[in-house]
């Protein structure tokens, strides 16, 4: 108990920085600082991107891609962040419902396949240049976005710490070409192999 004490301040310590990067950049979205700084040297400017959960991140990636596909499944938080986005024709934010409830663990596999996750199923495959899991189904969009992405595209999931690395479906032959983390979360990116 005492050493919990003792790691107690410095925890504070670093989570007051993190809110305070984060009030200090805001249009940046929230995942790691140094997945954010990865992304933006790493996506193609002409490339195609979808990400599951919306927000500031839809904004910034619609900045650096051709082509954004967001979704999200809160219809208030989809307004909030469509008046953001309404004078950017490369992004398409959709608004689609869970068919679970919210609260339901993730799974890789379902059948059907909830609408939410098969908004991905409207691109070829080898198609996607970038995805950004960091919605509802993780484990489920991971394995959609899979077969989806071109080789050498990035797949970036939030809140990895959630399960550990072989409970996400990525295939042990894609490589980690990034994982940071901060107080709130850990950001780990793979690279579809060429």
């Amino acid at each position: 108990m005492r050493a919990g004490l003792l790691l107690r301040p410095v925890y504070l310590a670093r989570r007051a920085a993190y809110e305070l990067h984060v009030r200090r950049q805001p249009d940046e979205p929230w995942l790691t600082p140094s997945a954010i700084a990865f992304l933006d040297r790493e996506l193609p400017r002409d490339g195609v991107g979808l990400e599951w959960g919306s927000g500031r991140s839809t904004v910034w990636f619609g900045a650096r891609l051709a082509r954004l596909v967001s979704v999200e499944m809160d219809a208030t938080w989809a307004d909030r962040v469509h008046a953001k986005v309404v004078d950017m024709p490369n992004v398409d934010l959709r608004h689609v419902l869970l068919e679970h409830p919210k609260e339901e663990p993730t799974r890789p596999h379902y059948e059907p396949l909830p609408r939410y996750v098969s908004v991905i199923d409207e691109f070829p495959p080898d198609s996607l240049d970038f995805v950004l899991v960091d919605g509802h189904y993780r484990q489920a969009c991971v394995v959609a976005a899979l077969g989806k992405l071109r080789p050498g595209g990035l797949l970036a999931v939030d809140n990895t710490d959630w399960l550990t690395d072989d409970l996400w479906g990525v295939p042990a032959t894609w490589p980690r070409v990034h994982r940071s983390s901060n107080v709130v979360t850990v950001t780990t990116i793979w690279r579809k192999p060429c």
